[in-house]
């Protein structure tokens, strides 16, 4: 974890709102590991006074390193964090231009991964990748790390329009298959994306799956229900407001199964992710957006 004052190598404008944000940090970016978060403070404004948590989106690596050198790791200096305007933070970011400079917390938090998730991998038949809206944020990069291991993916994501459905480009070489929803209909299945997944799994009881779910917090605990009903492993991303993101103001606490103050941990630090069956969903706090 380091803290540090950044350039902005870019800040893509995507659909629905949605940006892609490009930072030039060599010190933070080598360190991300799947699952990660930032948090991003807005220079010279005494109105914002709260840094912003995002899940990063991606790693690049410096121009001209190979893709699959030994070094792509160490060469890696490009952080990127894809957002969504929901608030003045994130509309003052999407007011970013190259040059400019914010201040970078990162990498932040317990991810995916893969010492714990990797054996619970190898013993599925498929990976399904569950995304809400701007939650695929959190599933490029552990997709990315089972697509270079060989193992078998398929993405779930769904959003209110076409225009929430963002990263498809960057996940469709990543996964055998993509089961796309929108609230309205306008594109792939109307309806919430846990629909098309329950008949996948329905149509596909014979195979061991392990979901990885980011998103809305109604998307998450319908998506855990299913795994619970269908007996497969599951681990969610959380998405809930933070304060500092270092686990100091205990903000982001969510229960967890326990008793006393084992009972609680924070979002920031013991997650963002968790397995689905330590969450105690039932007394769980309402979920936030991450701005």
């Amino acid at each position: 974890m380091l803290d540090e004052t950044v350039p902005v190598i870019e800040n893509r404008s995507l659909t629905g709102g949605h940006f892609l944000l490009s930072l030039d940090a060599p010190r933070q970016a080598p360190g991300v590991r799947p699952g990660q978060f930032a948090m991003v403070r807005i220079l010279g404004r005494s109105d914002v006074l709260l840094r912003r948590p995002m899940s990063i989106f991606d790693v690049k690596t410096a121009a001209g390193a190979k893709s699959g050198s030994p070094n792509k790791v160490a060469a890696a200096r490009i952080l990127q964090l894809l957002y969504k305007i929901v608030g003045r933070g994130t509309r003052l970011m999407a007011d970013l231009k190259p040059g400019d400079k914010v201040g970078l917390l990162a990498p932040l938090g317990h991810g995916f991964f893969e010492e714990e998730y990797l054996p619970r991998a190898h013993a599925s038949d498929e990976i399904l990748q569950v995304a809400g809206g701007i939650g695929i944020a959190a599933l490029m990069l552990p997709a990315k790390q089972l697509a270079d291991a060989g193992f078998r993916q398929r993405l779930f994501f769904g959003g209110r329009t076409k225009d929430d459905l963002v990263g498809l480009s960057e996940f469709k070489p990543l996964v055998r298959g993509m089961l796309l929803a929108t609230e309205n209909g306008s594109v792939g299945y109307r309806g919430y994306v846990t629909r098309p997944l329950e008949d996948y799994l329905t149509k596909h009881s014979d195979k061991k799956f392990l979901l990885m779910a980011c998103g809305p917090g109604a998307m998450l605990r319908a998506t855990v229900e299913l795994a619970k009903r269908f007996r497969h492993p599951c681990l969610v991303s959380m998405e809930n407001r933070m304060g500092c993101g270092v686990g100091v103001c205990l903000g982001c606490s969510i229960r967890v199964q326990g008793t006393g103050h084992d009972a609680y941990q924070r979002v920031c630090t013991e997650g963002p992710v968790f397995w689905s069956d330590k969450i105690v969903w039932e007394t769980e706090k309402k979920l936030g957006i991450k701005e």
